[in-house]
């Protein structure tokens, strides 16, 4: 009988890359497992060959993009990973994939221990300045086109330098109501989204909130992940 004991590396990995793109295209259908994919690549820079080394990322982005289904789907990669590997599968409480995959090695023909998951390289504090800016771009751009928004800037930076945006916030919010007027909430909301979804955070829109209310919450949750021992992404 085949165990993981025996497995190379690159048999596991393959057998765990197979393993999830099985489950997510079983329990939903080829093209959200490539919409997946896509999201990863996008938005993560993970190729789906790279799923197996980048779990723990992986991992969270299972749950932002299927929310509640994530644990389910976790589950059914992790049956079909012991499946593979000629292991019984017993259901843990509270187990995450991370788990089953990191405790199938040591013990193969039983439950897997209890294992602390990896240090996952997530944005922390050190990386809003950059991804601040990014997202103050881009949301602007959009929003007005490219040519417009050349012009927008150069009003901006009148009153903001951009290269210091973090270090004059509220200055910023005024000028960007100063530029944009009865539209500066659309932007605002806008810059916010962007922002959010590169610090892997879930963004929930609430009416009258302004850019201000969002960054301070951003800043909330970054410095819990800080507590909670993740990785900054910036040393990677």
């Amino acid at each position: 009988m085949t165990t993981l004991t025996t497995l190379t590396q690159a048999d596991f990995d393959i057998a765990l890359l197979e393993s999830t793109d099985d489950a997510i295209r079983g329990l939903f259908s080829q093209e959200v497992l490539d919409a997946f994919h896509a999201n990863l690549l996008t938005k993560r820079s993970i190729k789906p060959e790279e799923i197996p080394r980048e779990l723990p990322t992986v991992s969270l982005v299972l749950r932002k993009y299927f929310g509640p289904s994530a644990e389910t789907i976790e589950r059914a990669i992790a049956q079909k990973l012991y499946s593979k590997c000629n292991i019984e599968f017993r259901k843990v409480e509270n187990y995450q994939l991370i788990d089953y995959v990191k405790g199938v090695r040591g013990k193969p023909n039983g439950e897997a221990p209890r294992l602390e998951p990896d240090k996952v390289s997530l944005p922390l504090q050190d990386d809003f300045d950059p991804f601040f800016l990014e997202s103050v771009k881009e949301a602007i751009q959009e929003a007005v086109g490219e040519q417009r928004a050349k012009l927008v800037f150069h009003f901006l930076e009148r009153d903001v330098p951009l290269d210091k945006l973090s270090r004059h916030l509220p200055s910023f919010y005024e000028a960007l109501r100063k530029n944009f007027g009865k539209d500066s909430g659309v932007i605002e909301t806008a810059i916010a989204k962007k922002l959010y979804e590169k610090l892997v955070i879930e963004f929930v829109e609430t009416p009258n909130t302004g850019l201000g209310k969002y960054v301070e919450t951003a800043f909330v949750k970054l410095a819990q992940r800080e507590q909670e021992g993740f990785v900054n992404i910036a040393t990677y």
